[in-house]
């Protein structure tokens, strides 16, 4: 049969390795499953009467159309007399080609931001993608940074320096990897030319804005049209919950938040790190969700997509409508991740303990304790913090 996802994803390990070949028109093409569950795409050829097995990737790190690409390209060196395991007659990927394999990763390891990230490298290092990777010099990478810098793009320009660095190095493990030494392309990355160019900085400024109590009220009890409902209640949601990640509010489903037992469970996929991560709702919350969910009407979002319900909120929606904001009232500027950054400050200056805030606000703890052996949920350490907190907004007559 002709492969597809699903089939792939439904072949199950055995106690050996065992080969799957697919019946269609890419003669040789099969996958290979190992005894710990590990799948990786092939091209079986034939040289000096010997059979070989040639190493196209393994999925899904390797899409099944990225290796079916693979194996046509493999198979017409073959048949003309080029044999892909001989290192003389290897092939060096570009940098188009470590840009998608780096996509790739990115996408098999859950990184939401991926699109992003294709799109600013195809973008801004247009200059290079046809060079081979092993051939990129740090020169390459300074005219691309200084094309940004030019244009006044200091923040964008640290900001594909990082990607690029990213990219090569993952091009540098994918050539030492041993599984790809049977690979049709390798990259031949000796060194990384992006660590030899130094990061620009000080155009990363830390941010400083955050919002006075006053200021806190006077945005809570706005009722004028430069805002909608909808968009002051997410920002109210934000602050509420201890300033949570934009994203992990606009982008919330319904299904998380379990009024009974009076938490919201948001899921890994949807965080930053990958953890759960479980919030008390006090009353005030509760009360702001549940005009949120009457005034949207969504049997699946916190905040639906406006054309496509069955989607959630724009990734941009929020962000935009706190420049129209902030633009018609001339309230001094302020973005959403100001709003953690709020939070944060305004709930140490009541005197929540900063331990418990950085739980409340799901920051990666890196010490080998935090890391390794402390599993406690301090859900009782959150909810008297959010409590608090609530208490102290419901003090400022916001509510």
């Amino acid at each position: 049969m002709k492969f597809t996802d699903n089939f792939i994803k439904g072949l199950t390990a055995k106690t050996s390795a065992y080969r799957v070949f697919e019946k269609g028109g890419d003669k040789g093409f099969g996958i290979k499953i190992t005894p710990a569950g590990s799948k990786s795409f092939f091209i079986q050829y034939a040289t000096d009467g010997k059979q070989r097995f040639f190493n196209l990737g393994r999925y899904p790190s390797v899409s099944l159309s990225t290796a079916r690409d693979k194996c046509r390209v493999v198979r017409n060196d073959i048949d003309n007399g080029i044999d892909p395991q001989s290192e003389e007659d290897r092939s060096h990927g570009n940098v188009q080609e470590l840009f998608r394999h780096y996509v790739e990763t990115m996408k098999a390891d859950g990184k939401r931001t991926w699109h992003e990230v294709e799109r600013d490298l195809n973008t801004n290092c247009q200059s290079i993608l046809h060079l081979p990777a092993k051939d990129v010099l740090p020169l390459h990478i300074k005219k691309i940074l200084f094309a940004l810098i030019e244009r006044g793009a200091k923040v964008q320009a640290n900001r594909i320096r990082s990607f690029l660095h990213r990219a090569f190095e993952v091009g540098i493990y994918y050539d030492n990897d041993p599984q790809n030494m049977g690979s049709a392309i390798l990259f031949g990355i000796t060194a990384n030319p992006v660590a030899a160019v130094p990061k620009n900085a000080s155009a990363e400024v830390v941010g400083e804005r955050n919002l006075s109590f006053d200021e806190i009220k006077t945005l809570w009890q706005y009722d004028g049209v430069a805002i909608s409902r909808v968009q002051l209640l997410a920002i109210k949601l934000i602050l509420a919950f201890g300033g949570q990640r934009s994203g992990e509010i606009t982008e919330a489903r319904l299904s998380e938040f379990d009024f009974d037992a009076k938490e919201w469970r948001i899921p890994p996929e949807r965080i930053k790190n990958k953890r759960w991560h479980i919030l008390p709702i006090t009353p005030l919350a509760e009360a702001l969700l549940k005009e949120t969910m009457a005034l949207n009407g969504s049997e699946s979002f916190l905040f639906p997509n406006r054309i496509n319900p069955e989607k959630p909120q724009s990734k941009t929606a929020l962000s935009h409508s706190i420049a129209r904001f902030v633009e018609a009232t001339g309230f001094e500027s302020f973005t959403a991740r100001d709003l953690r950054r709020t939070a944060k400050t305004r709930m140490g200056e009541i005197g929540i303990d900063k331990t418990v805030r950085d739980r409340v606000q799901n920051h990666a703890l890196t010490d080998v304790s935090a890391k390794h052996y402390d599993r406690w949920d301090y859900m009782p350490e959150k909810r008297e913090a959010l409590v608090k907190w609530a208490a102290c907004l419901e003090g400022l007559n916001v509510v």
